[in-house]
């Protein structure tokens, strides 16, 4: 899609007015993965994370805190994404890369200045254009221990010495016969937020979005799951969420055509394919990405490739000119075959498009291709056959947010958060029917902050 009106954003006073209820920028936390072979799911629960059988059976705390875990296709290894708090400027300086380091103290330098400009903490840090708050966090850190600064700080030296930075790390992990985890060193050290971890089909890179250069913008990037080089950077101001394609060369993804429009504006954007790994599973980035779609931007647009190599996405179906009355109430999910359809098609029946949820881009698609489970509000989860569209509602809206994403153990089987009657949240198992609770005898810890809130 390489038209010139794409590479452009619009303003319309009508948009602007409905924008609030149509852009789903956040994205809901995918706490949950299950293994490949469904033997085994890997959980990010309220203390940490555990490996859960299909039966329920929960294990001992293998890594404590927050995180997000991603099987490879051996389902023995587990790329995990953790967050290590309060860390010192001696430990920052052995992980960062040389141009991240150098621009953590120009960032310092800069800062500096500010106090002699008369400017406080805050105001000091807000002027380090391009920078994240966690690089802004850094800068502070690597203040407080330099030699001279208290004098220079005056009476900002003590907010200074209270800054705090965290660190988000992803290593590779084995699973041990015993259940136990063995994670190597981290292959990516990051200030910057990170999200939705994708391993390449042929287990030699990991594809993740991260926090950009500007507010509401998410970067893609692909690293080698050996270390051997840091991560590589594939598209600016994407969405969220991208995938691998089939063949496990390529990531498909979308991104707005320019800088990210603000939250009163609605932003063209394109669905891209970029190959990334050669025939040897390097990475070797192709000069330029192929535009497959375009589409409206929204950052938390998602991306699912099928193993027939359709690909999935939501975007409103809008067409221009249209009237307040003309526009859709909820985004539509298309499928675009590339190699054996020119257009895109619509995935889901005007017949149902009432009993959908509002934000049918918080969806997964189960291993075969078959199905997309789709979360709602309130923990609601709809499943819908591609083939026929019939939708079935597998859990109805319950009396509190479920913001956890559900995740296929196999091609029939899902598991997902529910709640009934306001008893507390549980994980349960969906196949035909009733859904099987897993976590009835989980401990307290295990629960809090997870399904307890």
């Amino acid at each position: 899609m390489k038209t010139p009106q794409l590479h452009r954003i619009f303003s319309w006073s009508l948009l602007a007015v409905l924008a609030a209820a149509f852009l789903m920028t956040g994205c809901v936390g995918r706490r949950i993965a299950w293994s490949p072979d469904g033997t085994r799911a890997a959980i990010f629960a309220g203390d940490g994370l555990h490996l859960c059988s299909p039966d329920g059976t929960l294990s001992g705390l293998l890594l404590p805190g927050e995180g997000m875990a991603e099987w490879f296709p051996d389902s023995r290894r587990l790329a995990v994404l953790t967050e290590t708090g309060k860390v010192s400027w001696p430990d920052l300086e052995k992980v960062l890369s040389t141009p991240d380091r150098q621009r953590l103290l120009a960032g310092g330098q800069t800062v500096l200045e500010q106090f002699k400009a008369g400017l406080t903490l805050d105001g000091a840090l807000r002027s380090l254009t391009g920078f994240a708050d966690a690089e802004r966090n850094a800068v502070a850190v690597y203040l407080a221990q330099k030699d001279g600064v208290q004098a220079a700080a005056g009476t900002n030296w003590n907010d200074l010495r209270q800054k705090e930075c965290s660190l988000l790390q992803i290593r590779i992990g084995t699973v041990q016969p015993d259940g136990q985890l063995t994670l190597g060193q981290p292959i990516v050290n990051r200030l910057r937020k990170m999200m939705d971890l994708k391993i390449a089909p042929g287990g030699t890179a990991i594809a993740f979005t991260g926090e950009g250069d500007l507010d509401r913008a998410f970067e893609l990037l692909v690293a080698p799951v050996d270390g051997s080089s840091p991560p590589q950077l594939v598209a600016r101001n994407t969405a969220y969420c991208s995938d691998w394609t089939p063949d496990g060369r390529s990531l498909v993804y979308i991104h707005s055509m320019n800088e990210p429009a603000a939250e009163d504006q609605f932003s063209l954007a394109s669905l891209s394919k970029r190959a990334v790994l050669n025939a040897a599973g390097k990475i070797e980035l192709a000069a330029k990405a192929e535009d497959l779609a375009g589409l409206l931007f929204d950052a938390g647009n998602k991306v699912r490739c099928l193993p027939d190599g359709r690909i999935l996405f939501a975007s409103l179906d809008v067409h221009l000119p249209c009237t307040a009355l003309d526009m859709p109430q909820r985004p539509q999910l298309f499928a675009l075959d590339p190699e054996r359809q020119a257009g895109v098609v619509p995935l889901i029946p005007r017949s149902v498009q009432e009993n959908l949820p509002d934000k049918p881009n918080y969806y997964e698609a189960s291993p075969d291709g078959r199905r997309v489970a789709i979360l709602g509000e309130k923990g609601a989860v709809v499943v819908l056959t591609l083939a026929t569209g019939v939708l079935e509602t597998v859990q109805p809206a319950a009396d509190r947010n479920l913001d956890t994403a559900p995740a296929w153990r196999t091609a029939t089987e899902l598991s997902f958060l529910c709640s009934t009657n306001g008893q507390p949240a549980q994980l349960a198992l969906w196949t035909n029917g009733p859904p099987r609770v897993l976590s009835a005898a989980w401990p307290e810890a295990a629960r809090k902050d997870f399904l307890d809130k």
